[in-house]
């Protein structure tokens, strides 16, 4: 009987040391996996205390989509995408940021479309991508041009699909995002439309999303909140090392060199504090695609942002700004 006893209590004990033991699984979307290969290129995936799957996009709102469906637990994506998904009630909130250089956000035409200024845009067919940073560039533009929505016509095409449109001549020009952009200028020599620039357009800010289910999680919580002060780190090692980094996404994602070396050099992402600022800027865009009529309704983004998560963060952004200070 004591024997039993004490034989039942030791396969408890055992049992419970594997269950503690067990690592619990994050579930991450990333668009092109270019942040997931600054994680394992700066040593920042090493020895995690939990496992991270990665699933890789090609832009933005098929991340959002995966998270609606319970197919992740984390999303990397621009912010824009985040306000249609949020906008049809997605159990989605955002937890951790980061900036690209707004001017990596462009409009791109062909040599020989005798497109010279954005004046030059009016008649003319556009490919952006629907409710994303090209869509918004382009309604941007018009507006700094003096030009209505009415005065192009907008075809909505994914960023494979626009570039092979502008390729193809079927529109005159295309609006979109590093790396395309890069890939557009270096191979098929496509030229930037003057001043098609997203600064002071666009904010650039991306986010890390994560779906209220694995918030509730404490484990998938505290992996969390590590991922995002790994991912600050692993952003400031990129942008330090931009050679060594630029060969990494040739050699992850196929791209040549010149490529990614561009793309680098055009984006320049860093880490930015996770703060209510970010709310701010981000409403100001959901009221101004609900005033073009893209965003169904008008939107208070300031209930899909959860701060609790970011201090770890926050903290190795403001080291690495108070470097440049």
């Amino acid at each position: 009987m004591r024997r039993s006893l004490l034989l039942a209590v030791l396969l408890s004990a055992v049992t419970a040391s594997a269950v503690a033991a067990e690592k619990v699984t994050l579930r991450l979307g990333d668009v092109k996996g270019d942040r997931f290969i600054s994680l394992r290129e700066s040593g920042q995936l090493d020895n995690l205390p939990y496992d991270l799957k990665l699933t890789s996009f090609d832009s933005g709102a098929p991340v959002q989509e995966a998270l609606n469906a319970g197919a992740l637990d984390v999303g990397f994506t621009g912010d824009l995408p985040f306000l249609f998904v949020f906008a049809a009630g997605a159990p989605v909130k955002a937890v951790g940021a980061w900036q690209n250089n707004p001017d990596s956000i462009a409009l791109l035409t062909r040599s020989d479309s005798g497109i010279h200024s954005l004046k030059d845009l009016k008649g003319r067919q556009i490919a952006v991508n629907r409710g994303g940073w090209g869509h918004y560039l382009l309604l941007g533009l018009l507006e700094r041009a003096g030009l209505k929505p009415s005065d192009v016509t907008m075809r909505f095409l994914g960023p494979v699909d626009g570039r092979a449109a502008l390729a193809s001549h079927s529109v005159d020009a295309w609006a979109t995002w590093e790396p395309y952009v890069s890939s557009a200028v270096v191979v098929d020599q496509d030229i930037l439309v003057p001043q098609g620039g997203g600064k002071g357009i666009l904010s650039g800010y991306s986010y890390a999303l994560a779906r209220e289910e694995a918030l509730k999680d404490p484990q998938k919580r505290q992996a969390i909140a590590d991922l995002q002060s790994r991912l600050a780190k692993a952003q400031i090692w990129a942008a330090q090392h931009p050679e060594a980094f630029a060969k990494a996404l040739s050699t992850s994602l196929g791209m040549p060199e010149k490529i990614t070396q561009r793309w680098i050099a055009s984006a320049q992402i860093r880490p930015v504090d996770f703060t209510p600022k970010l709310a701010d800027t981000l409403q100001q865009s959901a009221d101004f695609f609900y005033q073009n009529h893209v965003l169904p309704k008008a939107v208070n983004v300031h209930q899909a942002f959860d701060y609790s998560l970011s201090a770890q963060a926050n903290q190795v952004a403001d080291s690495q700004e108070a470097k440049h200070e």
